[in-house]
């Protein structure tokens, strides 16, 4: 048999269900054209999947009419329900077959946009592989989503590798106004996390926003790393906080351990859970090597 006659194939149907495809599941795509002739002809970006026309096999292609939509390309579309099918070059082996045909049931995501320069402005380009951390941030801020009980947001840590258990914790939220001052504080707080990274005292942040209220959690071995830190950039943001229209309001505090308790790690050998808050590197029930202590924050 065939390389095409042995590959699984999906299947797809146009609206009246007359006009039936299969192709190979390993077709390429998901594409999506924006070009101004997918836009006419489909309303908005063609989402296409690409295949050889040789590894096509179709029903009820009698039913497809074929129109001369460019010099060097036809569309096919359904003639009794208008769904569009395909596109295909006039000379050339492959077909560029629509993906809406195929019922949302695709082993495909949206792998590359064609000619975006001329999408319209009125519909955002489908993402296309993974995303990455800032668009991470950007979906968070521009689309929050929230609960009579909860707000959400995004949040990220930075840590300096410092293992000491910490002397001190700060905590710290502040409100901004609108979305711009939001930008505005979140400039800031880039600067900051650079010079405590710096700083040798130094533990560990955790920050982030949800809507407008930013927040930090700040570890360090003791007040003095802190204070060392907050003298550098943090001290520029504060002249602007008291001095200017800037923060709708903040709350800052430190706070030094009543009590801090034991790292516990489990043993991937045996699954012994080991007290680890000395940083010992066997495992007390079975000797074997254990990871490395975490960080205490």
């Amino acid at each position: 048999m065939s390389e095409v006659e042995t590959a699984k194939m999906i299947t797809g149907a146009c609206h009246c269900g007359r006009v039936r495809l299969h192709l190979p599941e390993t077709s390429a795509g998901i594409v999506a054209c924006h070009c101004g002739d997918c836009q006419k002809l489909h309303g908005n970006f063609f989402a296409m999947l690409i295949a050889e026309q040789a590894a096509v096999r179709w029903e009820g292609a009698e039913h497809v009419v074929w129109y001369r939509s460019s010099p060097e390309n036809e569309r096919g579309f359904c003639q009794h329900c208008g769904s569009r099918i395909a596109k295909r070059p006039i000379n050339g082996s492959r077909i560029m077959v629509a993906a809406g045909l195929f019922d949302g049931a695709l082993p495909h995501k949206v792998k590359k946009n064609l000619w975006l320069e001329g999408k319209p402005a009125w519909y955002e380009a489908p993402r296309v592989g993974a995303i990455t951390p800032e668009d991470f941030v950007a979906l968070a801020l521009a689309e929050p989503i929230a609960s009579p009980t909860a707000e959400y947001g995004y949040a990220l840590r930075a840590a300096s590798g410092n293992p000491r258990p910490p002397g001190v914790i700060a905590l710290t939220w502040i409100a901004a106004k609108d979305a711009a001052e939001r930008e505005r504080i979140r400039a800031h707080s880039r600067q900051n996390v650079q010079d405590f990274v710096a700083e040798p005292g130094f533990i560990s942040i955790v920050t982030g926003f949800t809507g407008l209220r930013g927040f930090t959690v700040t570890a360090w071995e003791d007040e003095a790393a802190m204070k060392r830190a907050l003298s550098k950039h943090h001290a520029v943001a504060m002249r602007e906080l008291f001095g200017e229209h800037f923060v709708a309001s903040v709350w800052t505090s430190v706070w030094a351990p009543t009590r801090i308790n034991r790292i516990w790690v489990r043993c991937p050998a045996c699954g012994a859970l080991e007290d680890v808050s000395d940083d010992h590197r066997a495992c007390g029930q079975c000797r074997a090597p254990l990871p490395p202590r975490p960080a205490f924050w």
